[in-house]
């Protein structure tokens, strides 16, 4: 009975890690430094000027722009989505993008490039009018727009031993 009980009670955890593990992530702080903050109770936003960073360490998503507004919940708790404008960098994971706008809903771990938007993975690049990234689901949509294509750069990737542009050693 007792080496049943420590056997079952390792699976059970390991059945609960994934609620565990969603809950530390929303429970990890996110992180803003700017050079000005105006916040607006009323109309429930929190707008940073100037060299603003945002980090959201639960996510691991970082935000760099001119300025980034955060739109609440009615209680002020929870961020519920984020406007960055200017100047966007956005790093996430291997992935790194500029964009003259970018929208952030962390509810939905979703953000949206806006503006010439641009994504680098390793030496990779995507370009387009929209650039989507389902953050949680490690996937994004790129669209155009007016005569405006969608654009792709991807490079094969190299074999151990392999030197660059050439057949194997």
């Amino acid at each position: 009975m007792r080496r049943t009980r420590w056997l079952v009670l390792p699976l059970l955890f390991l059945a609960a890690a994934p609620g565990v593990l969603r809950a530390a992530e929303q429970r990890a702080p996110m992180t803003i430094s700017a050079d000005s903050l105006e916040v607006s109770r009323k109309a429930r936003v929190a707008i940073y000027q100037g060299n603003v960073a945002a980090n959201d360490r639960g996510r691991g998503l970082s935000i760099l722009a001119d300025r980034i507004d955060f739109y609440f919940d009615e209680n002020m708790e929870q961020v519920q989505h984020a406007v960055a404008l200017g100047n966007v960098r956005l790093s996430y994971g291997e992935r790194r993008g500029v964009a003259e706008r970018a929208e952030y809903f962390p509810g939905e771990d979703r953000a949206v490039l806006l503006g010439h938007p641009k994504v680098w993975q390793e030496s990779n690049v995507v370009t387009g009018c929209r650039i989507t990234l389902f953050l949680r689901e490690d996937r994004s949509q790129v669209d155009g727009c007016d005569g405006e294509r969608v654009n792709a750069v991807l490079y094969p990737k190299r074999d151990e031993g392999q030197p660059p542009g050439g057949a194997p050693r």
